[in-house]
């Protein structure tokens, strides 16, 4: 009579049989070559997890937060005094020549981009401001926020109050302004942006209103410039506060010796001086030649390619067509461009995958 198998038997001599097997590996008695070269193998591949794993550990809790310590927390103040912090609690400043340490248990410094003498510093919560030459204390912990100075002058927070400060720490005009959580509080040149709720305007060095309160973003650009957008498009306002380039563009670029740059709808650019009077009424990013598959063989019955009537140019991350003499016959509105013969051109339209052709004319022909 056939004897009937539990689940418990067969698992019982199952999983005895898998334990007597990693015995039968693990015990000396084994003294053939193959069972050594077997247990030998085993143990160092548990060593080596084992020392990956400690590894592991040791990074994870406590070489990370070390390995790049020097990195970010050793900061110059000037020529004979930098900045310490070893993120655990320890921070001073000290002198280069000396070693001797000044100022313990700061939180953190702040250097100005522009070099100025004052460096902002936080020590329990509070903001001050010490000279990064000396590394004296000139103005006490005593702000609730305090941004760089730049051109002179520095934003500093009182409860929800803000106001601007010389080097002194006497307030340059008696205008206080509602602090806006995440808003830079910096004068670029004679002016700040101050920021209402979701609005932006300009505020001059005596404290008054230089623009209104009305646009949807404000930024500083260079030569003490600003770009400013309001209802969706962008303009600029020069370092006197004057609206040179109305809010008509998709976008504005100011550069330090190259003018204004301006962008329509269409992608299409052209250049202004800084009067925003046109100096150049077409400008692009590159150009490019192009060529087409003809039906003309080569000796190898290849098809020659030959040059196309028109090149390309691009602009804002878009292309459209240009004759040999540099003008310009369609607007950058494609998102590509190939030559199909010597006079007609696969354009791929913005936003989607459609494509169209047109002529060297830039007129469609489908």
């Amino acid at each position: 009579m056939k004897k009937k198998i539990s689940l418990n038997m067969w698992l019982s001599v199952f999983f005895g049989g898998i334990w007597q097997f990693i015995s039968n590996i693990f015990s000396w008695k084994n003294k053939t070559p193959f069972w050594r070269v077997i247990w030998c193998v085993i143990t160092l591949c548990i060593v080596a997890f084992t020392g990956m794993l400690g590894y592991a550990f040791y990074d994870e809790f406590y070489g990370r937060s070390h390995r790049y310590c020097d990195y970010y927390a050793t900061s110059d103040l000037g020529t004979d005094f930098y900045f310490y912090n070893d993120g655990h609690g320890k921070s001073y400043i000290a002198n280069k020549e000396t070693k001797k340490k000044i100022h313990k248990s700061l939180d953190w410094i702040a250097r100005p981009e522009d070099g100025d003498s004052l460096v902002v510093f936080a020590k329990d919560d509070k903001r001050g401001y010490l000279s990064r030459h000396t590394a004296n204390i000139v103005i006490p912990a005593k702000y609730d926020a305090a941004w760089c100075f730049n051109d002179g002058v520095a934003g500093v927070c009182e409860g929800d109050s803000v106001f601007f400060i010389d080097h002194s720490g006497r307030p340059i005009y008696n205008r206080k302004f509602k602090r806006e959580k995440g808003h830079n509080y910096t004068y670029h040149g004679n002016y700040f942006v101050n920021q209402v709720g979701d609005k932006f305007g300009l505020v001059d060095r005596q404290g008054n209103d230089a623009t209104p309160i009305i646009y949807e973003d404000l930024f500083a650009m260079a030569n003490n410039m600003w770009v400013m957008k309001y209802n969706g498009k962008m303009g600029a306002i020069n370092d006197k506060g004057v609206i040179i380039v109305p809010n008509e563009y998709a976008g504005v670029e100011i550069y330090p010796e190259g003018g204004i740059v301006v962008m329509s709808k269409d992608n299409s650019k052209k250049r202004l001086d800084y009067d925003g009077n046109v100096t150049d009424v077409f400008v692009y990013d590159h150009t490019y030649t192009m060529e087409y598959y003809s039906d003309n063989l080569d000796k190898e019955g290849n098809r020659i390619r030959k040059p196309a009537n028109v090149w390309y140019y691009s602009s804002n991350g878009h292309y459209g067509l240009i004759d040999k003499d540099g003008k310009p016959v369609t607007a950058p509105i494609y998102a590509s461009i190939e030559a199909f013969s010597e006079d007609l051109f696969e354009c791929q339209v913005d936003g989607g995958g459609e494509r169209l052709i047109i002529n060297s004319k830039g007129q469609k022909v489908n």
